[in-house]
């Protein structure tokens, strides 16, 4: 089947404008997506990566204590600011906070404080050792380079928007005829160009839907300033109020100082009365915790997997205890359900770990794109019509490109050993980081030494799988939870999935193994020839051709 495609003239156009954009952002795309891949299970990470919190126990646990404890904390928090405050679970058994540190100097600019808590002793944990989930978290949106890595990733994703629309204008014509008629035969131009279509369009909303979200998280500052000086008089929190239903309570900065912190145990437990049933407790939002006007927001999640609107919020009043707002799923505005939309859509918060099992393998699909259109590139450059240089430089630029991405590969998995490896010290985190970007950079050094593309893929395929069945090992040396032996779902499951992609790793290594030429010897004798061809375990096969010439042996 073949649909009406583009005349000659746009044709063209776009098929430059998607190989211009396609080959600059193809490095930075596929590391946001294979580092992005991991990030959704950043939580599920948890338990693997801090083996202290296997066994802490979170049943004391209560949101009055919590307070308190952030109230005497060493830490000179503000808790007039506003501060958040999460409900560990069995899968997360640590209280994530965000504050704000009070300034210095009266009139200084407030410091953010971004910080866990022992859901046990409630102490502030200066020095979390969480590190694997939060280093490709930070990689997926190139936070790891200063001052400009969150706008780099920002317009990537923009530019990524007009790199996949031109993708699909320029092979709409032969797009669904590539599907069916897919396969591994023909030239390695007609492989690659048929893989990139094929695994382009079976991740196309996939890929589109990560474009408009990334571009909206990342590039939302850029594009709201014009608006909130034009329209909201320079006062960020007026647009939040149309994204958030807390934003709409009022505070007052002449409120009388009180402390009615000891009304939330009270209030917590009508909460549990009314919503405990249908909702479960994330965390909580406390404003003017120390004034009169002092006010909580309980934040929810509905327990019902069907319901894709699932966050909720309701909102009290400390002194009385009074409800003063409530946003559930069936009675919200439409803005906060554009922006909940996003947000599940991007973070693959909706429909459990099934959601982000199907995210993750689209991921890799697009991966795997990303890779197709550079061998595209090169080899539609491999004829008569470019020089010996310039056929040079294509192959250098795809040898650069497929030594930065694939290395990332082992890198990754041993990033996870790494994590277990480095010792319990104060800088823990940096010298994780450490390992885990000069063992890229250096891997990716090598791989830049070999002689072809399959040497580099081959090279990656066995440090990968090499470092993948290292992980489960080194999680049943350092913390004794060997795979079958751990009560934990999380633990158990990252090990077996880096023994998984260890032995994967290994079988596509073997079935990749260059095959050894022919071992051919020619007897000449008189008018006649044989041609002896010995393949290895096989029996020599004997071919006679006519041939004139003396009897010659070679």
């Amino acid at each position: 089947m073949k649909l009406k495609g583009l005349a000659n003239r746009p044709y063209n156009i776009f098929f430059h404008l998607h190989t211009v954009s396609g080959i600059v952002l193809a490095v930075a795309l596929f590391v946001i997506f294979f580092a992005g891949a991991f990030t959704l299970f950043k939580s599920e990470f948890y338990l693997w990566e801090n083996p202290v919190a296997r066994k802490t126990d979170i049943q004391e646990f209560t949101l009055a204590r919590a307070i308190h404890a952030l109230k005497n904390a060493e830490t000179e928090f503000d808790m007039n600011d506003e501060t958040f405050i999460s409900v560990p679970t069995e899968e997360s058994p640590v209280v994530q906070i965000y504050a704000h540190i009070q300034p210095e100097k009266e009139g200084g600019a407030e410091i953010h404080y971004a910080g866990k808590m022992d859901p046990v002793s409630l102490k502030i944990m200066e020095k979390p050792r969480s590190t694997v989930g939060e280093t490709l978290y930070k990689l997926h949106f190139f936070d790891q380079v200063p001052y400009a890595g969150r706008w780099i990733a920002g317009f990537v994703s923009l530019f990524f928007i007009f790199a996949t629309i031109t993708g699909v204008l320029v092979h709409w014509k032969n797009m669904l005829t590539k599907f069916w008629a897919y396969g591994f035969t023909g030239t390695w131009k007609q492989i690659w160009t048929n893989g990139h279509t094929v695994f382009g369009l079976l991740g196309l909303p996939y890929q589109l839907m990560y474009a408009v979200t990334g571009a909206f998280y990342l590039l939302l500052v850029l594009v709201l300033m014009p608006t909130v000086m034009l329209l909201y008089g320079g006062s960020p929190e007026n647009v939040f109020r149309l994204a958030y239903p807390m934003y709409n309570i009022e505070y007052s900065d002449h409120a009388a100082a009180a402390d009615y912190t000891g009304n939330i145990e009270k209030i917590s437990e009508e909460w549990e009365a009314r919503y405990g049933r249908d909702y479960r407790l994330v965390g909580v939002q406390a404003n003017h915790l120390l004034k009169e006007d002092a006010g909580m927001t309980f934040r929810m999640v509905s327990k019902d997997p069907e319901v894709f609107f699932s966050n909720a919020y309701v909102g009290y009043r400390l002194k009385d205890g009074q409800e003063v707002f409530h946003s559930l799923p069936g009675n919200k505005k439409f803005t906060y359900k554009v922006i909940e939309s996003i947000m599940h859509l991007h973070f693959a918060s909706f429909g459990g770990l099934f959601v982000k099992a199907v995210y993750f393998v689209m991921a890799l699909f697009s991966c795997f794109v990303f890779v197709s259109g550079i061998l595209i590139w090169k080899e539609a450059r491999n004829n008569s019509r470019y020089t010996t240089s310039q056929k040079q430089f294509h192959r250098r630029v795809t040898k650069v490109f497929l030594a930065i991405c694939f290395t990332l590969f082992p890198a990754t998995a041993l990033l996870f050993s790494a994590e277990l490896l480095v010792p319990e010290i104060e800088n823990h985190a940096y010298w994780v980081n450490t390992v885990f970007f000069i063992s890229w950079l250096m891997m990716t050094l090598f791989a830049l030494l070999l002689e072809s593309e399959k040497s580099i893929t081959r090279f990656s395929l066995w440090m990968g799988g090499f470092f993948s069945l290292l992980v489960p090992l080194v999680n049943g040396y350092s913390t004794g939870d060997w795979l079958w032996k751990t009560a934990h779902t999380q633990v158990w499951a990252t090990d077996l999935f880096w023994l998984v992609t260890g032995i994967l790793s290994f079988s596509i290594f073997g079935f990749t193994r260059p095959v050894r030429p022919a071992e051919a010897k020619v007897f000449r004798i008189g008018r006649a020839s044989m041609k002896v061809t010995k393949k290895p375990g096989r029996r020599a096969k004997v071919i006679s051709e006519p041939s004139s010439g003396d009897s010659v042996v070679s």
